[in-house]
């Protein structure tokens, strides 16, 4: 294990730079304590760029939900690769975004060597500026079992920024910044058991999977989610990373020029798969790759006919704003749904409360297939299918839906709000009033007659207490939850 959750948290808590990056005990990562999805471009469009449309490159992938940036190099840093980073802070700053530096190239660094005074000047170069608020994790060396890097041989960089591990691998150097999170991305190569020794020596474990190539005319798209599970395996205390692909060498015939990318159901079904299987973070790989620029891609110097017609869909599915949000960085208890022999998976998720379930379900057998759903709870009677402006029916938690291969699905549920009782019937301006019912888990508004929102705190399942704002008339208290709104029979009578 790389470190405890607890243990990050109290190592960052008088970290002097930068914002802090954490995770808690359920392995979600945590931006200054807030419970976070990062999703990443690596790289993202040319600093100061703009897209084909005349939009600033940075501030469209951001404005999608895009959040954090890899920035750097992946070997030794030259002073304009410094300020090109300061610059990438700066930027990403302005858009309440972070950035990902790479320090690959000082991965190997001894004690007193030139690599470890290289790493310390590059890490306090950044985190000195006043944009170094947007660092958010440090990239660690690329793939290292596959590139046969033994993991004590990066023990010292990585205690030498962080201060974790092993305090002797640290050779009583002061830590340069621990209040970042350390990631380490492996190939798709080797077992659980060679993977496993790296574990050590990292916050954030990941892999890089890349199964859409010209090679494949019917590319395995569910290894993403086998080898994210496999990190998972070895991960147990600590979030796993997944990186999927824009562009990647498999992609390129360098010889004839043709290419291939994701189509948008490829690329939909890898980012889901992945997330099913334990992902806490996704990465995009390649958009600056111009052996699959199409267009004008070349022109503008990223993949912005890939990130109109795949990525920014996908994206914007999964962003911090997206109605899913809340239940990518929700662990709370749910229910476990079982789908047998169907080549299908699934994640069930809470949302805003209990009574708000999401179901991902991602189907890599082959053919087509009714799919049958069972353990939901018994109250599930109806629900929306994400993005598909439809809905399925279900009773006793039971329900079915059609599915091609690589097909996803996303079910949200909420449980139906019934208003039974409120008590008084009427009341003055910051009075309390109690609703009774059935769903009040899942509310997420109240106002009074005329529409004055009002505040509320929720007892439990069947109550909640709301106060009369100002500005309400007497008339229905309305309850709304993510599907539903509900009118309270009678009127509430404000009294002046």
């Amino acid at each position: 294990m790389a470190v405890a959750a607890g243990a990050v948290a109290a190592s960052l808590a008088g970290a002097a730079h930068g914002a802090t990056t954490s995770f808690d005990r359920k392995k979600t990562i945590l931006f200054n304590g807030k419970p976070t999805f990062p999703l990443v471009l690596s790289p993202g469009p040319p600093l100061g760029s703009q897209t084909p449309w005349g939009t600033n490159g940075l501030a469209e992938t951001a404005a999608a939900g895009i959040n954090v940036y890899r920035t750097g190099v992946g070997g030794i840093w030259k002073d304009g690769d410094v300020h090109t980073a300061l610059a990438w802070d700066r930027a990403a700053a302005a858009l309440h975004a972070y950035t990902w530096p790479n320090l690959g190239g000082y991965s190997l660094a001894l004690p007193g060597s030139p690599e470890d005074e290289g790493l310390a000047d590059v890490v306090d170069a950044l985190t000195s500026d006043p944009s170094g608020s947007a660092i958010a994790f440090w990239k660690g060396r690329d793939e290292p079992w596959f590139s046969e890097i033994a993991p004590s041989a990066l023990q010292f960089a990585y205690c030498r920024v962080t201060s974790r591990g092993d305090p002797s691998w640290c050779n009583g150097e002061n830590p340069l910044d621990p209040s970042q999170l350390w990631v380490t991305i492996e190939a798709p190569r080797g077992t659980a058991a060679d993977l496993a020794p790296y574990t050590s020596v990292t916050d954030i474990h990941g892999v890089d999977i890349y199964p859409v190539t010209l090679a494949r005319a019917t590319p395995n798209l569910h290894a993403v989610g086998t080898w994210t599970q496999t990190l998972a395996s070895i991960t147990p205390f600590a979030p796993v990373w997944t990186t999927i692909q824009i562009c990647a060498s498999g992609s390129i015939d360098k010889t004839t020029g043709n290419y291939v990318v994701p189509t948008y159901q490829q690329e939909r079904y890898m980012a889901y798969d992945a997330i099913v299987n334990g992902a806490r973070a996704l990465t995009f790989f390649g958009g600056t790759n111009p052996g699959c620029f199409s267009g004008s891609d070349g022109t503008y110097g990223w993949n912005w006919s890939f990130w109109q017609s795949v990525l920014e869909p996908v994206v914007k599915q999964i962003s911090s704003s997206s109605r899913l949000a809340p239940a990518l960085v929700n662990t709370g208890k749910a229910p476990r749904v079982t789908t047998r022999g169907s080549g299908t998976e699934t994640l069930v998720r809470q949302g805003t409360s209990v009574d708000d379930l999401w179901l991902i379900a991602a189907r890599h057998g082959a053919g087509s297939a009714t799919v049958t759903f069972k353990g939901l709870p018994r109250w599930v009677h109806r629900g929306g299918v994400y993005t598909e402006n439809r809905s399925v029916k279900a009773s006793r938690g039971s329900f079915r839906d059609r599915f091609n291969q690589w097909d996803v699905h996303v079910y949200h549920f909420v449980e139906p709000l019934i208003l039974r009782k409120r008590a008084p019937s009427h009341g003055k301006v910051g009075s309390r009033v109690t609703l009774q019912g059935k769903g009040l888990a899942a509310a997420k508004g109240v106002t009074f007659g005329g529409g004055a929102k009002a505040r509320f705190r929720i007892i439990n399942d069947q109550k909640l207490v709301t106060t009369v704002p100002r500005h309400a008339k007497s008339g229905p208290i309305v309850v709304t939850s993510a599907l539903k709104q509900v009118r309270t029979r009678g009127s509430f009578r404000v009294v002046r």
